[in-house]
């Protein structure tokens, strides 16, 4: 019987061969070319990297991983998880200026917080939860899905930040925040402490949006999804791993036939036993940076039926 062995890219490095995002990035904030020439650039840039992957054979090439500046931003703008501050309103929720606003502040409004992506030198912006009634601005996966179709011919797959995950490194501005750092071995990453009872009614705010993300791709005849969620990584999902499967069930229950990809990385995940129970299809593992804890997760345990 012959089998065949499927590659998954887990997102391909936007910055370019000769730093040609950030020299694009740097030229427009020193308004030296224009908003269009920005988006036409990073196009440009987006599809040599599709195309890269195309040629290379690569099976599930992601579609949705590029980012202007940061990916986590991007989740946040496409809930419409805007600071207030920023007057963002349903004309300019999808502008560049906005965007661009909330990462690096203006004269009248500060940027919004930074923070360490877990064991990496990269810093995402942090999502600002307090008091927000989050909508799909954009489905901004479907938006990329179908731009590698229509222009390259490739049938991607959209990659998007797992709701627990988002939620969990996002933050309410109280007068008494405290912050929490995750103690998986080194890595620094700030958790930012939000209540149970105020998690539960976010993911209960947030759950359907991303249904309907996973509705119109399933509708539009996406057959992978990827969905990061390195939050398993830590010892958040300990006491909290019941959020994972009212979640996967949710999201499995729209796309029963389509394949839904439960992707971590950076650590290994204290909870092998119980995701591999989840109703996912395929379950992506850090052997790299998890102290050879995942090759003994397999060892003694196998591979999940199925």
């Amino acid at each position: 019987m012959t089998q065949t062995i499927k590659s998954s890219n887990l997102g391909y490095p936007r910055i370019g061969e000769k730093r040609e995002w950030k020299r694009s990035l740097e030229k427009y904030w020193a308004g030296k070319v224009t908003t269009a020439e920005l988006l036409a650039e990073t196009t440009a840039l987006r599809l040599s990297y599709l195309e890269k992957q195309q040629a290379s054979g690569v099976s599930l090439i992601p579609v949705g991983d590029f980012s202007l500046y940061d990916h986590v931003l991007d989740t946040s703008v496409m809930f419409g998880v805007f600071p207030k501050r920023f007057d963002v309103t349903p004309e300019t929720a999808t502008s560049v200026d906005t965007y661009f606003n909330i990462a690096r502040g203006t004269q009248d409004a500060i940027a919004s917080e930074m923070t360490k992506w877990f064991n990496t030198n990269y810093h995402y912006i942090v999502p600002e939860l307090e008091g927000v009634q989050p909508y799909l601005v954009e489905n901004r996966p479907l938006k990329y899905y179908k731009e590698a179709k229509s222009e390259l011919g490739i049938e991607g797959k959209p990659v998007i930040l797992g709701p627990i995950t988002f939620l969990r490194l996002g933050k309410e501005y109280t007068e008494e925040d405290v912050e929490t750092t995750c103690s998986c071995g080194g890595c620094g990453t700030t958790i930012n402490t939000i209540e149970k009872d105020g998690f539960k009614a976010l993911l209960a705010a947030f759950l359907p949006l991303y249904i309907q993300i996973v509705e119109e791709l399933v509708a539009e005849g996406v057959q992978y999804i990827q969905f990061d969620e390195p939050i398993l990584t830590t010892d958040f999902a300990k006491a909290d791993f019941h959020y994972f499967e009212e979640v996967y069930s949710a999201l499995k229950a729209v796309a029963p036939e389509t394949k839904l990809i439960l992707q971590t990385y950076f650590d290994t995940v204290p909870l092998y036993y119980d995701i591999i129970t989840l109703p996912v299809d395929a379950i992506g593992l850090d052997f790299v940076n998890d102290y050879g804890e995942s090759l003994k997760h397999l060892q003694i345990v196998g591979f999940p039926q199925e």
